[in-house]
């Protein structure tokens, strides 16, 4: 979600069944871990917020130039994140 900072899910019918929200706005790519933690990118500005069920998002990187879309590794255990403007990838380890 763009405009603010609702991560937003829904069900298979297209019905919201829940509404999150990111540390930031501007939000872009997201990730889901098997445990309900979910990861968000502000291509607005440059971060990474960390949701996990139950608390309130905390950001766990920043700086990162547009930072869009993202891809998690799982043998590394991190987050991919591509700087398009720098012709290069973020790398955050959970």
């Amino acid at each position: 979600n763009i405009d603010d900072n609702a991560v937003i899910t829904y069900n298979l019918n297209g019905e919201v069944v829940k509404t999150e929200h990111a540390a930031e706005g501007g939000n872009d790519g997201v990730v889901v871990l098997s445990d309900g933690t979910k990861y968000v990118s502000s291509v607005r500005y440059g971060s990474v917020s960390e949701i996990k069920p139950g608390l309130e998002a905390r950001i766990i990187a920043s700086g990162v130039p547009s930072a869009a879309s993202m891809c998690y590794d799982s043998v590394q255990h991190q987050l991919v994140i591509p700087m398009n403007p720098n012709y290069s990838l973020a790398f955050i380890p959970l």
